[in-house]
């Protein structure tokens, strides 16, 4: 027969070993918490690169076609198709490897689940919108709408900007170029409503409808819910990346998440695990933006880097 004394040096082994357990449980989660953290460090600063620096092309790439294209006259001054393509997908990546920064610490901090739904659909919508400009599926041209239709919104954005803040800054769009000087040529220090009128009669000297919207003119209408419906090498995740992302940035919760809101007023904080459930667009993005790249300059980019971040993205959950 087993003793009182003997049960109760059971029942105290037993809550040892349940205790050392969920110590290592925790302390494996938060290493596969730190090493997400990481790699998404890793692709942001990849995505800097990818901004801040030349993108290598091959001979027949659709990159290289761009460069043979004739050159946009706007106003006064001539600029490469090519350079206008790059220019408003690099606004776009280097946006979203901040964001991509700003995710991982929150990764880190686990202290706020919809800070880091709200980063990862920011993540998504930069790198949609730097997909879509770059888009090796259609030609040149419309390439070159989307692009053109991109700096209209942006040079729009900065007078309203301007406008409500009482004219007490200058234009806000600006971006380092590849020898580190300030960029010139796409808005800083430029008058943006020339900029707008210069590219408006460029559009209608081609013959491209221009059409007035209630914030910017438009060449082409372009939108997320467009685009995650229509671009190539989607895999169906994009659109609820976004729409998952929007809703909850707004309040309509799903049952599991919200019961996690409120007890995390309570814990004070918000799991890892969790973060990357509801955060989606922090992979879709960067996986959509990466496959369309290497279509369209022919050589892949930050392959190790996003090989390493989605094996950790999905490590220890359901893959799509």
């Amino acid at each position: 027969m087993t003793g009182e004394g003997d049960a109760s040096r059971n029942d105290e082994a037993w809550a040892m070993e349940f205790i050392d357990r969920l110590n290592r449980g925790t302390q494996e989660a938060h290493e596969r918490r730190d090493a997400l953290a990481v790699a998404v460090d890793e692709i942001a600063d990849g995505f800097t690169q990818l901004g801040l620096k030349s993108w290598k092309v091959g001979r027949k790439s659709p990159a290289r076609e761009d460069m043979k294209a004739p050159d946009v006259l706007l106003g006064d001054r001539a600029e490469p198709a090519a350079t206008i393509l790059r220019y408003e997908s690099t606004v776009n990546i280097l946006s979203a490897a901040d964001q991509l920064r700003g995710f991982a610490v929150l990764l880190r901090a686990e202290a706020s689940l919809m800070g880091a739904v709200s980063v990862a659909r920011g993540i998504f919508e930069a790198c949609l919108w730097a997909t879509a400009v770059i888009d090796p599926t259609i030609t040149t041209d419309e390439r070159l709408q989307r692009a053109l239709t991109r700096r209209l919104a942006r040079l729009s954005a900065g007078i309203r900007l301007k406008d409500m803040l009482g004219g007490g800054v200058t234009d806000v769009d600006q971006v380092i170029d590849n020898d580190g000087d300030v960029d010139d040529a796409h808005g800083t220090n430029r008058d943006p409503a020339k900029d707008i009128a210069d590219i408006v009669i460029y559009a209608k000297g081609r013959g491209w409808p221009v059409k007035k919207s209630r914030r910017a003119s438009e060449i082409t209408p372009l939108s997320i819910d467009w685009l995650t419906e229509n671009l190539e090498r989607r895999i169906g995740i994009e659109g609820y990346a976004w729409t998952s992302g929007s809703s909850m940035a707004h309040g309509e919760h799903a049952a599991d998440t919200a019961s996690w809101v409120e007890l995390s007023q309570n814990l004070g904080t918000a799991p890892a695990w969790l973060i990357r459930l509801w955060s989606t667009g922090a992979w879709a993005g960067p996986r959509l933006f990466l496959a369309t790249l290497a279509n369209y300059t022919g050589r892949v980019s930050l392959g190790r880097e996003y090989q390493r971040f989605e094996e950790l993205f999905w490590d220890g959950g359901g893959k799509r």
